[in-house]
């Protein structure tokens, strides 16, 4: 998920090529990826630029 560091709200989504990109790290380092987490951190675009027009 991502973490709107701003207001503290969490996006939750789904992409297919991360979960690929993670099993063939695991693989490629040799393990068997079981399980995993995620957490992205950022700050909203939209918000940025509000921020910038009003300074």
């Amino acid at each position: 998920h991502l973490i709107d560091l701003e207001t503290g709200d969490v996006v939750e989504f789904n992409s297919e090529k991360i979960e690929v990109l993670q099993r063939e790290v695991a693989k490629s380092l040799g393990y068997d990826l079981v399980d995993h987490r995620l957490e992205l951190f950022g700050v909203s675009l939209k918000g940025r630029r509000k921020r910038g027009r009003q300074t």
